[in-house]
């Protein structure tokens, strides 16, 4: 017999942690299983804003995200990142390329992406949390 889907998602049997609301139905990241989803944009851009500016700007608001939700940078495991036209990849990932610590390479893809009215980057993580430690 299949078992009873959950009425709302308050009602799993796993600990979910939600981050700060930016807007309704949104969460700035979700927790679950030692994992944290998260997006990033680029907070405060401006219409002069080239696409490496704009990726500077995403990366520092993800950056806050993953500190938030109590990772880094270092512990991402995948990420999707959108780009207004896929000729502003390079120039977008010279800018990832220096963020990305050494050693720490991401299982990444670049999406070609109608984005939100001057947007030209947004990108959506998941990232592992530090094993807990305690001591008795």
């Amino acid at each position: 017999m299949a078992k009873k889907r959950p009425a709302s998602c308050l009602e799993l049997d796993v600990e979910i942690v939600r981050g700060p609301s930016p807007g309704p139905g949104r969460s700035a990241f979700v927790a679950c299983n030692n994992l944290v989803w998260t997006v990033a944009f680029p907070a405060g851009k401006t219409p002069e804003d080239s696409i490496a500016e704009q990726t500077r700007k995403a990366l520092k608001a993800l950056d806050d995200r993953l500190a938030q939700a109590g990772t880094d940078k270092s512990r991402m495991l995948e990420a999707t990142v959108f780009v207004k036209e896929m000729s502003m990849k390079e120039e977008m990932d010279s800018v990832w390329r220096e963020w990305v610590p050494e050693g720490c390479g991401v299982s990444r893809a670049c999406v070609a992406a109608d984005l939100a009215p001057g947007d030209l980057v947004e990108m959506k993580i998941t990232a592992a949390l530090p094993q807990s430690t305690t001591t008795d």
